[in-house]
């Protein structure tokens, strides 16, 4: 899972008739557990923006699983 790749994050190179097909897919595989609250984000780590490098230095050591959110809380 750490080297996972993405394809195709971008529309760019697709037609019209494929990000509709792509759009269709989505909405049959995905929207239901998205509805239903069954699919979320994963977040490794929470930092307050005070200790923003050190959200870097995580971020750098690629030491995380998922997301690192800054707080201004």
């Amino acid at each position: 899972m750490r080297r996972i790749r993405y394809l195709e994050t971008t529309f760019r190179t697709q037609s019209a008739d494929e990000v509709d097909a792509i759009q269709q897919q989505v909405r049959a595989d995905l929207w239901p557990a998205l509805e239903a609250g069954r699919l979320g984000v994963p977040i490794d780590a929470v930092f307050p923006i005070s200790q923003a490098s050190e959200a870097f230095n995580l971020m750098k050591a690629n030491g995380h699983f998922g997301k690192i959110v800054l707080t201004h809380a």
